[in-house]
């Protein structure tokens, strides 16, 4: 009967310590880089909302780089998708600059000091 409780006991203590929370982080960087899989709306004038989608991206989304048109802003929103795939679990929102340049270009963030693809264009329409 001891050895039942000695187990229990370990087991008490071992889920009670994995299940804490104290200082977990929830966005760990490492070093891949993240993966823009669509923008959308893919046009937009400068100060409209783009919505990029992915994987990748950090949940500090004020410290993600966004660039459209050839100008850098920061990420102002993110969220996890409600029915992800196996290119798109999460998304963030950014704000087109205006001083992005007119015309067709690519769209790419930077995470933790990692550039994304920069295959996914947007066209920074006047």
């Amino acid at each position: 009967m001891r050895i039942f409780y000695l187990i229990a006991a370990i087991l008490s203590l071992l889920v009670n310590s994995c299940g804490s929370s104290d200082g977990f982080q929830p966005d760990v960087p490492t070093d891949a880089p993240p993966i823009i899989s669509r923008v959308d709306p893919n046009a937009g004038s400068p100060g409209d909302n783009i919505t990029i989608f992915g994987l990748g991206f950090s949940t500090s989304y004020p410290e993600v780089i966004v660039v459209i048109g050839g100008a850098a802003t920061t990420a102002t929103s993110y969220r996890l998708l409600d029915n992800p795939t196996s290119s798109e679990i999460e998304a963030i929102t950014a704000t087109v600059p205006f001083e992005a340049v007119i015309g067709e270009g690519p769209v790419y963030v930077q995470v933790h000091g990692n550039s994304s693809n920069s295959d996914v264009s947007f066209t920074v329409i006047p």
